[in-house]
């Protein structure tokens, strides 16, 4: 299976919008959490969408668990020694996806997809995920939402992160 990631898209949210409505188990229009972050697009074996765009970042699927579904998306790009790699696959559980980078080196991306945010923090909380992080080499982590609607996006909101009404 083939998985690309396209980092900043240049083109107009309503452009994105439409591709992922044309494709909604391939095309993912993914916002990160803070505010002031932006967005990325991930595509799963949907090369005449991948076209569309200048730089995308390609990576082949090692393991596939459950379905691409939730609002909440979890990435966590890591490197990988000996079959730490093979060990980590194993330990996927839920909506996963883990994939190697195109270049062939030992650099790998995890997508889990989660309907809440309750759901991910008690994965982020498991043994399995220690255990996981414990066999990953460099490991950095990005939440995302699943943008559906351009009221969702970092610009046409309120910005939470000095928000005392949402944090309490």
């Amino acid at each position: 299976m083939k998985i690309n990631l396209v980092l900043a898209p240049e083109q107009p949210v309503s452009e994105l919008l439409t591709l992922q409505s044309a494709q909604p188990q391939n095309v993912f229009y993914l916002g990160k959490i803070s505010q002031l972050a932006g967005t990325n697009l991930l595509i799963i074996d949907a090369q005449n969408v991948v076209a569309k765009f200048a730089r995308p970042i390609g990576f082949e699927s090692r393991a596939v668990i459950g379905q691409f579904k939730g609002n909440v998306i979890h990435q966590i790009a890591f490197q990988a020694k000996d079959n730490n790699d093979e060990l980590i696959a194993k330990l996927l559980t839920g909506n996963a996806i883990m994939a190697q980078n195109d270049n062939g080196k030992s650099e790998y991306m995890i997508w889990s997809f989660w309907s809440t945010h309750d759901e991910l923090a008690r994965f982020l909380a498991s043994e399995i995920y220690q255990q996981m992080h414990a066999l990953m080499k460099n490991a950095y982590t990005t939440t995302y939402q699943h943008v559906t609607d351009q009221s969702q996006l970092s610009l046409t909101t309120k910005m939470r992160d000095f928000d005392k009404e949402w944090w309490g």
